[in-house]
């Protein structure tokens, strides 16, 4: 298991295509995903900047009548310390 695949995993974060309902609005979302390298600046003490695997999900608002990947976007850079996805969103089987 790759980097990438172990934060993704152990995060919880739904897989490219995956349905998504957001807690706050309760809208559905189809969800996109990218693999980036994040930097990280380094403490004072040290020139040196450090980059961590990460994941930058794309959120397209699903509405009646239009196109895939049409209308409202969203996007976050999800990082190994961010547990944020849990608490905004909620994968859904079936809409």
């Amino acid at each position: 298991m790759d980097e990438f695949e172990a934060i993704f995993r152990s995060q919880g974060l739904p897989e490219a295509g995956s349905v998504v309902r957001c807690r706050k609005t309760n809208s559905l979302w189809r969800v996109m995903v990218r693999e980036v390298w994040r930097w990280v600046e380094e403490p004072p003490e040290s020139d040196e900047a450090l980059v961590v695997p990460s994941f930058y999900l794309s959120f397209w608002r699903i509405e009646a009548g239009v196109p895939p990947g049409v209308g409202q976007m969203l996007g976050h850079l999800y990082h190994p310390n961010d547990n944020s996805f849990a608490a905004n969103w909620e994968i859904v089987t079936y809409h």
